[in-house]
């Protein structure tokens, strides 16, 4: 008897020895390289900001994504009411989105998404949906100074990986996201004008001044801010692919008043139906 126990114990640690055998950095990388190596997979998306210490969420909204043929993605985005209204993937499987919804396709290229203007076009790589493409938000957190553990709270048969990501480079990187996000607003005025010639040119310049403007308040507001990002994904540990990705993006800053003003993007992501 004695020796089936012993039998017992030692293949009970030698699972255990083999679900240790990465470190939290390389479950982390494999699970990105995973989901970054795959031909089809859908992802459902929602998020909100959250204004100040423990009020409810407002300003919600879901997304939707379908990646085909490894490097091309089909993207919709609307508020939580419409996605409600529609339902499943129909009208995303059939390329149909109403006005309601923010419809958007990508192409991978040199590891890069890049938007796709009408007409199947790439354009200024950069689109309005680009941040929150899950998976290339993976791949900019891989390359990004962070901290990198397990959670002790993973349902059976997963890892949870919690991502933390150093101020400094949260913050950079928030920064350089927004910016693209403005750049990509200054590229819809520039073709607003350039369609409509005989716009009145004074309207155009207070759009241009009010984009400039608005540059600048971002980059004094994110100036005087801190910056905390931390993710949690969830990993299926027979595939080694993610189920899950959940964010908390808080920045925080103090005011002329000397109160503290505190505003935080959650985020979160299921991903299914690996090809």
């Amino acid at each position: 008897m004695m020796v089936f126990i012993l039998l017992v114990m030692c293949l009970l640690s030698g699972c255990a020895l083999i679900g240790r055998q990465y470190t939290p950095e390389q479950i982390f990388k494999r699970a990105v390289a995973g989901i970054a190596g795959k031909e089809m997979l859908t992802f459902t998306g929602r998020t909100g900001v959250r204004v100040g210490n423990g009020l409810p969420m407002h300003k919600q909204f879901k997304y939707r994504g379908i990646v085909s043929n490894h490097d091309e993605l089909a993207m919709d985005w609307g508020s939580t009411e419409v996605f409600r209204k529609r339902g499943d993937y129909a009208a995303l499987k059939k390329g149909k989105s109403g006005q309601e919804i923010t419809h958007a396709r990508f192409v991978r290229q040199h590891g890069k998404w890049n938007a796709l203007a009408s007409g199947h076009n790439t354009v200024a790589g950069e689109g309005m949906l680009d941040r929150f493409n899950p998976i290339q938000e993976l791949e900019e957190l891989n390359t990004l100074n962070k901290t990198i553990r397990m959670e002790a709270s993973a349902a059976r048969g997963t890892w949870v990986v919690r991502i933390e990501l150093e101020p400094a480079s949260a913050k950079h990187w928030l920064k350089e996201r927004l910016m693209k996000e403005m750049r990509t607003i200054n590229d819809q005025i520039v073709i607003l004008g350039t369609k409509d010639k005989g716009s009145n040119q004074e309207v155009q310049q207070k759009l241009n001044q009010v984009w400039v403007q608005s540059c600048e308040e971002l980059n004094r507001q994110l100036e005087h801010s801190v910056v905390q990002a931390v993710y949690h994904l969830t990993i299926d540990r027979q595939t080694g692919l993610p189920l899950k990705l959940s964010s908390d993006c808080r920045i925080s800053r103090q005011e002329a008043n000397e109160e503290v003003h505190e505003e935080a993007l959650i985020t979160r992501v299921a991903f299914e139906d690996y090809k």
